[in-house]
């Protein structure tokens, strides 16, 4: 022992021209690998991973509207049990701790994918649900995709009337007051809260109810306080609206998401809108053939990715995409590595972002955007985008 406390100990301390060396390699090896991802029309992309809500919402969406396939309700099945933690749960980020209303949700695609609900994965799932609070304890959107199949009372959830989309600009609460993705979120929402549908799931979810009542807020002047008064109220005109007004609103509704359909059949290039507007306009009527419909439809293609995995092949869905924002990081990136401004690469990408500030460009059908207005009622074709 005494012997080895008297050996010299090794620090791995190494010289700083080593360090150097290693760094300029490690440098030179990433830049390469950067310009090597370089699309030929001179943007970069990357996967946007998100959690498995986007998967689940993709399998109802397709189980509302009638056409959930057994091919992709198992590759789906398969990726968002590959995203499982330890303790039984999903995140909401990589490395996250378990969310209640994604453990909620993927536990109801799992359901629905044909998982023995006594198996260990679903039962510990459903054990942290419980232990969270249960179905109670979700967000709103949760509940609304509850609602839709008859897991969640519609009377439970917030109100929601169309005429929101008649308010003029100085309105508060106003459409124009929110961001593009969110009014594009609230407009079909309040057609689909209103007309609150109810389809066949196929399957149920009641174990995961705790039976807890839902705690009341106290009559104390309060911003929480107010909008539960309003709720009440709006509640209250939900069920004796005035009917030209709210048919009128309803029509208005309808042209307001078709007009802000993207050339790559998405709503603002995001998960949300673009479910919720196929929603909506489905349930106004529209058939799943319509122009508009099938585009949209059509559409989530793009946002698929798809990849053999030891398991078995899996799907699951990006939340949106973004090349504009990973070509300008991409570029900063390599000037930052001593890549030459005048380089093919970087001039290359820089007419990319030119014909997007000009809103001429469309890169495939992939990015992150800001809708345009462009299209009217009647119009099948969508207006074309410049995504972010």
């Amino acid at each position: 022992m005494t012997d080895q406390l008297q050996q010299p100990i090794r620090t791995g301390v190494v010289s700083a021209s080593g360090a150097r060396a290693d760094a300029r390699t490690a440098l030179a090896a990433g830049r390469d690998y950067l310009l090597s991802l370089q699309h030929p029309d001179g943007w970069w992309k990357g996967e946007l991973e998100t959690n498995v809500t986007m998967d689940v919402e993709d399998l109802l969406l397709r189980q509302f509207l009638g056409i959930r396939t057994a091919t992709e309700t198992e590759q789906a099945a398969r990726w968002i049990r590959s995203q499982q933690r330890p303790d039984g749960t999903w995140a909401n980020f990589y490395g996250g701790p378990g969310d209640l209303s994604t453990t909620v949700e993927a536990y109801t695609a799992l359901k629905l994918a044909g998982d023995d609900v006594d198996a260990e994965h679903m039962a510990v799932a459903r054990d942290w649900i419980l232990a969270c609070g249960g179905l109670e304890a979700t967000r709103v959107f949760t509940r609304i995709w509850l609602a839709l199949f008859g897991e969640w009372s519609w009377d439970e959830l917030p109100a929601m009337p169309p005429e929101l989309v008649l308010l003029p600009k100085w309105f508060p609460l106003n459409v124009s007051d929110w961001g593009c993705w969110a009014r594009q979120t609230v407009v079909p929402l309040t057609v689909v809260c209103t007309l609150r549908p109810c389809r066949n799931l196929g399957i149920d979810v009641r174990e995961l109810r705790t039976g807890r009542a839902a705690g009341q807020v106290r009559p104390q002047w309060s911003w929480k306080y107010g909008f539960h008064a309003l709720d009440r109220v709006l509640h209250g005109y939900h069920r004796r609206p005035l009917k030209g007004l709210r048919k009128h609103a309803m029509l208005r509704a309808a042209e307001w998401i078709v007009a802000r359909q993207e050339a790559d059949g998405s709503w603002g290039g995001i998960q949300p809108p673009w479910v919720y507007s196929l929603l909506a306009l489905h349930l106004l009527g529209y058939p799943l053939d319509h122009p508009v419909l099938r585009h949209g439809l059509a559409g989530l293609e793009g946002f698929l990715i798809r990849e053999q995995t030891p398991a078995g092949p899996v799907r699951r869905l990006e939340a949106c995409q973004s090349p504009v924002w990973d070509t300008v990081l991409g570029m900063q990136a390599l000037r930052d590595a001593g890549v030459p401004a005048d380089h093919l690469s970087l001039r290359r990408a820089t007419d990319f972002l030119r014909r997007c500030a000009a809103r001429t460009c469309r890169p495939g059908a992939a990015g992150r955007s800001s809708s345009t207005t462009t299209a009217t009622r009647t119009s099948t074709t969508p207006p074309k985008r410049c995504s972010r």
